[in-house]
Parts: C-alpha cells; structure tokens; sequence
C-alpha cells in the first residue's frame, strides 16, 4: 500500500515557505520521485492577470530542471491550444488520461506526438482547483516503459488538494505583484508589496527626472474618433516606455497624455550614470516615434509629437493621500521644475531640453539657451538643449 505522509509533511513544512516557484517546483518532483514516483516531466499552466501574459508556465524535466515560460494571450487562438488535453481538461473539468506508448499519434493533437517523441509513455493532465472558482492545470508523464499504474494516478490525485494549497498562493502572490508591477511599476510595486503602505512612509532619493506631454493633444481630441485617440495614446505611451524600460527608467505616473517618469539613483549608480540614461531614453523615443509617425500617415492619421523635460535633482519618494486611497509617487521642487523644463520645449521650439544641473552630468555637448522665469519657481530656469538636436532644428528651419 503507497503512503502520500512523506510528501505532505515535505509540502506542510517546507514546500511552503519556499519564495521561487521554480525552486519549489524543483523541490516538489525531488519529493515525488524520491517517494516512489517516477514522473519525467511536470507541468503547471497557472493563468496569469497581466496585460500580455495569460499563463505563466512552469515546466520541470529531468534534464532541465524547473523553469518558467511566460505565455502571451494569443495561445488561446493558437492551433498549440485549440484541441489540445488542455483545452480539453478547462472546457470539461475531467481529467485526461493518454497512454502515450499505446496509441496512434494520428489520431490525436499533434503536441501528444511531442511528447512522443520526448520518449514520454503516459501522460496524466488535470484540474488543481482553487478558491473563487478558480483553477490551474497540471499535467504529469512518465517514461517508464509500463507507464503510470492505476494507484500511481490515484495516488498522485490524492496530493492535489495539499499540492493546490501552495500552488494558490503563489498564484495569488504573483498577481498581485502582477498588478502592482504594471500599475505602479516595478521599484515601486516591490516597495507597497514590502511594507512601504502607510501614508507618509518614504525616503529623499536622488534621480534623473522625466516630464512629457504630447503636442496639439486637444486638436486630437476633437479630430480623431475615440478608438483612434485611445491607439494613438498607447502608440505614444508604449514607445516612451520601451526606451524608458530599457534605460533602467520607472513610469511613475500618468497625467492624461502626461507622463512623470524616474531614473532613480540606486546602489552602484552615480548621477552620471542615471542622466545619461535618461537623455538616452529621451533620444531613442523620439527617434522611435519618427518611425511610428511614417505608419500613421500611411493610415492617414495624424503624426504624433512630444516634448520632454529633464532634470537631476533629490526628491521625496514615497505615500500620500487620504486615509484609504494612497498614491506612491515623488514630491518636491525638481519635480515641479521638470515639468515647467517639458512646457519651455513649446516656446523654444525643441522637443527636449534639460536644466543646466543634468546638463553638467551628460557628455554630449549642449547649448545654453538662456534662462527663462516660470510659474512656482522662485529663479529663472537655465535652460540647455542637446548641441545635436539644435543644429538638426536650425538646418530645418532654414530649409523650411
């Protein structure tokens, strides 16, 4: 007679402080096949809420150990998904058994040929149910020459209510990470998933700063239908923030067609270091949105356009708000500043200009171009622009 003890002691006690679902995964087959198991390969499909990924996928094999693949809406319109066990096991709930080493791969989805081929004999895909009518998929598949036995299936099926305990909450923590990732970024979503939650909480930090807006804004709003100014505001948004996410940049708030990004100056990082990436991302989204602007008229759509100010200064980073609705964000006078630097770009005509504090931690040669009293801050602004970026706009000018 087989005995699960073993493997839910090791789940009860260890399993479930594991942080890493890889890790825990890893542990769990060492487990199994350590108790009289002999599974080659184990998979566990947990749907994801994120806006391009629609599984995370955890796969383990005696060759590679764990790993996690991260799997993007589209498979579930995919000739991968559609007739597969998996497809079958969500759409009905029952579990799927297919003794690999006794079929027809003809007559089956062409991923059971896969694992065939992977020298796989039997293979085992069910439901793992979770709380609020919920569920993951799990599948098992051998390669021992007889395949699974009827108590091997049974035995396995005993676990999964202790195995979906600690499957649950990864999943649970891992979307609300999830979430806090793509509504508060990434720096930010691990400070309020750590314990940074209460008003006032924060720290002064030192960054690179990024205020921008797009041009003529009203004059889209009443030209374009509202499909089309909601494709245009992620045309411009997911261009700035590919350049800005490849820099080390953080999104941290949007304004409307506004966007308050930080390069914040971490461990092993000099001011150097995170304003020179910030004018990098700078260049590289204006370059970028020249390529998007040439698909727009070939639709017939309006170009799009965008200023940007930068600057370097220390800010307050952290909670503020009422009693239950709480923004993380940065506060302080170079925040302010910033954002008068991006409206200057209108009167100066350039679409990205810096404070002469950034501009003194750059490389690239700049040009002053004066200094300019604003609303709320007390000294005129001293203005610089990249040296590149003025000459390209002279010689425009005067072939216009």
């Amino acid at each position: 007679m087989w005995n699960n003890q073993p493997i839910i002691d090791w789940i009860s006690r260890e399993g479930r402080l594991f942080e890493d679902p890889v890790a825990l995964l890893d542990g769990l087959m060492a487990t199994l096949n350590g108790n009289g198991f002999e599974i080659a390969r184990m998979r566990i499909a947990l749907q994801a809420l994120h806006p391009q990924v629609a599984v995370w996928s955890y796969t383990w094999d005696r060759q590679t150990g764990a790993r996690l693949r991260e799997v993007t809406h589209s498979i579930h319109e995919s000739n991968s998904y559609f007739g597969s066990p998996i497809e079958e096991v969500n759409l009905h709930g029952k579990p799927v058994r297919i003794r690999l080493a006794k079929i027809n791969r003809a007559d089956h989805h062409h991923v059971v040929g896969e694992l065939i081929d992977m020298g796989l004999t039997d293979y085992y895909c069910t439901r793992v149910t979770f709380s609020g009518n919920r569920w993951c998929v799990l599948t098992i598949a051998t390669e021992n020459p007889e395949g699974f036995s009827d108590d091997d299936v049974e035995r396995f099926e005993a676990l999964l209510d202790q195995v979906g305990l600690i499957l649950e909450i990864h999943i649970t923590k891992r979307i609300a990470q999830s979430l806090l990732d793509t509504y508060l970024g990434t720096r930010t979503g691990k400070r309020v998933i750590n314990g940074q939650i209460r008003r006032g909480d924060g720290e002064t930090i030192r960054a690179a700063l990024w205020f921008s807006d797009v041009r003529d804004f009203t004059v889209l709003t009443e030209t374009l239908s509202a499909d089309q100014l909601l494709q245009s505001l992620n045309a411009y948004f997911e261009t700035v923030e590919g350049a800005v996410r490849e820099k080390g940049g953080e999104i941290l708030r949007f304004v409307g067609d506004a966007m308050l990004i930080v390069f914040a100056q971490e461990d092993g990082d000099t001011s150097e270091t995170v304003c020179e990436r910030a004018v990098a991302a700078a260049q590289e989204a204006l370059s970028a949105l020249e390529i998007t602007n040439t698909n727009r008229v070939a639709d017939s759509l309006p170009p799009l356009k965008f200023g940007v100010g930068l600057h370097y200064g220390e800010v307050i980073y952290g909670n503020v708000g009422g009693a239950h609705r709480l923004d993380f964000t940065v506060m302080g006078v170079a925040v302010n500043r910033t954002a008068r630097l991006e409206t200057l770009t209108k009167q100066i005509g350039t679409p990205l200009l810096m404070s002469d504090v950034l501009a003194r931690h750059i490389a690239a040669p700049t040009v002053y171009c004066g200094e300019y009293p604003v609303k709320g801050v007390a000294e005129p602004l001293k203005v610089h622009a990249l040296e590149s970026a003025m000459s390209t706009h002279s010689e425009n000018r005067q072939k216009g």
